[in-house]
């Protein structure tokens, strides 16, 4: 009987997707979404068509998604570890039973879903429902019984997405405890747990500060980039549209490696900087305001093309530049600026360019004088 559950369950659950996609989810508070039975689903069997749903939800409430977070991650609590302890055997039938209530519900809920009767006969259920699988999943994270179960719940868990438009910074909270700060137009992917591995994906500029832990490195995905350390902070640039990479050491010891096989190691004030060109790799000392300072609203150029310069005004500010006819922005441009606004920056520069300015909500016009 529960194997047959089982497979009613499998195949009735497109059918049972479609269903919630008429109802109205608006959950308060963690345990709200460990009553839903679609999120026990989830959780317990993961499949295709229900991240796609919840992934899909997460998008459609985004002032939901950190309390969806929380959610996941409850169920990970070191704090429930050493409270709930379970024979193997045990654990298998606590998972059929809550596979059984899935696959009743899926059955009975068809004729009249939206009823009173239903609503009073399985009210008890979910919550129920809810304690064992918190039970049971937090005793297998601290017991496990094979290397391949662990692989499927660790790889089954959808990666966390905090991006920031242009114009904006944010500050992000990882799962140790590590921060991240993210500049303008930039965007980082982590999984909610690190308790297997400390990896991130990262495009655009962050700067890192990483809780040291020796068993797990903590390492950043940027572009061609891998970078690896203990713990420390540092500096990442990765714009997939600039031809410069670089990765600046505050405090601590980085290792920076390429896909091409290219590796080195940077200390404090030292940096590396790569080539998407050449494939190159070079290290050497920075200037903190130009590479680190825009942490602190430091808007640095030193030496550099004035395309790269309206790149960086277009990030910073939120803006986009339109050229007219005839104005060439030849040489290097050097300026540092704190908390200052556009209009003043393009002041400055329109006396030494021989260039006039327009600015219209976000879009700024250059013409030629």
């Amino acid at each position: 009987m529960a194997r047959l559950c089982l497979y009613r369950y499998i195949e009735n659950e497109n059918a049972i997707i479609d269903i919630y996609k008429r109802m109205s989810f608006n959950p308060s508070n963690e345990a709200d979404f460990l009553k839903n039975p679609l999120f026990i689903k989830w959780a317990l069997n993961p499949s295709t068509e229900l991240d796609r749903y919840w992934h899909d939800w997460a998008k459609a409430n985004e002032g939901k998604k950190e309390l969806m977070d929380r959610a996941i991650e409850l169920s990970k609590s070191i704090g429930w570890k050493n409270q709930h302890r379970m024979e193997e055997d045990d654990f298998n039938r606590l998972k059929n039973r809550l596979l059984e209530y899935n696959a009743k519900w899926e059955i009975q809920s068809r004729p009249s879903l939206y009823s009173e009767r239903y609503k009073k006969r399985f009210s008890w259920v979910w919550p129920v429902a809810a304690s064992f699988l918190i039970a049971g999943f937090l005793w297998f994270n601290y017991m496990g019984t094979t290397e391949r179960e662990e692989v499927k719940v660790y790889e089954s868990q959808e990666w966390l997405t905090r991006s920031v438009p242009k114009g904006m910074k944010k500050i992000v909270h990882l799962p140790d405890g590590s921060t991240v700060m993210l500049n303008s137009d930039s965007e980082i992917r982590y999984p909610p747990s690190f308790e297997h591995e400390r990896t991130v994906e990262l495009v655009g500029q962050a700067f890192f500060e990483v809780q040291r832990n020796e068993e797990l490195p903590f390492t950043v995905l940027s572009g061609e980039l891998i970078t690896k350390v203990l713990g420390t902070s540092f500096d990442v640039s990765a714009y997939p549209e600039e031809a410069r990479m670089h990765v600046a050491v505050v405090t601590g010891k980085v290792q920076v490696d390429t896909e091409a096989g290219v590796t080195t190691t940077i200390l404090p004030m030292e940096a590396t900087y790569y080539d998407t060109a050449s494939k190159s790799l070079q290290k050497g000392s920075y200037d903190y305001n130009h590479l680190v300072g825009w942490r602190h609203r430091i808007l640095k150029f030193q030496e550099e093309s004035y395309s790269h310069v309206f790149e960086r005004l277009s990030k910073w500010y939120n803006v986009s530049f339109e050229f007219a006819p005839g104005v060439e922005l030849k040489g290097k441009y050097s300026g540092e600026f704190q908390n200052e606004n556009l209009e003043n920056i393009l002041m400055g520069m329109q006396y030494s360019l021989g260039i006039s300015y327009e600015i219209k909500e976000e879009k700024v016009k250059i013409t030629k004088n």
